[in-house]
């Protein structure tokens, strides 16, 4: 009886030790809600953001060169959550379609077999590459980012993702309401705390409450 039991349970221990380990999925990407927005991250992350862009922004390239890929580490780690809320005001500054291209683009690329983390390097190159990139340039840019071949596909053909009429007029409603005193791009807002993040400092990510 002794060596029957014993055998089973070395079965058992055996059987357990080969069970492989759960993993989590890395966080996705989607539409916010309301969609004019994308949310890059769970919504259960630790810390939610808010960041307000329009593509043909100088200062926001600046701050994705500075800050882009340590967003990206924290959204692969899921302790922290961006809904992007893109602009277009400066494609009537400067006489052309470059915001509404690029960010019906952007909204295209919200998709669930889209981690957060590819997004965001899909949003650092796109502004490390600058310019008025056509369709053509656009798609060439998500997949060497990374994105999955159906969003490149989607994002070639120019699907129509968004009204960025709509999307403007919308986010800059949101923008007003999170930075009266200077609404003005790129901002970032953290829900939590319901204050504009000062993001000139370095580290500034890892310091935002928990």
């Amino acid at each position: 009886m002794r060596s029957w039991l014993g055998t089973l349970v070395a079965l058992v221990t055996f059987g357990v030790a080969l069970a492989a380990p759960a993993t989590a999925e890395p966080p996705g990407t989607t539409l916010a809600p309301d969609h004019f927005g994308v949310l890059a991250g769970s919504a259960d992350a630790p810390v939610q953001l808010e960041i307000f862009c329009d593509p043909q922004c100088s200062e926001c390239a600046k701050f994705m060169a500075d800050s882009g890929g340590e967003l990206g580490r924290h959204l692969a780690a899921g302790d922290v959550a961006v809904t992007y809320r893109w602009m277009t005001f400066l494609d009537a500054r400067r006489g052309n379609d470059t915001s509404a291209r690029v960010g019906n683009a952007l909204m295209a690329a919200a998709d669930p077999a889209n981690s957060a983390a590819t997004y965001q390097t899909f949003v650092n190159e796109l502004y490390r590459n600058g310019g008025t990139p056509n369709l053509e340039e656009i798609a060439t840019t998500a997949r060497d980012s990374g994105l999955p071949a159906h969003v490149v596909d989607r994002i070639a053909a120019g699907e129509f993702a968004v009204d960025p009429t709509s999307m403007n007029a919308f986010n800059r409603v949101q923008l007003l309401a999170a930075n009266p005193e200077s609404p003005g791009t790129p901002t970032v807002y953290d829900l939590g705390t319901r204050t504009v993040v000062d993001t000139d400092d370095a580290g500034w990510l890892d310091r935002l409450p928990r």
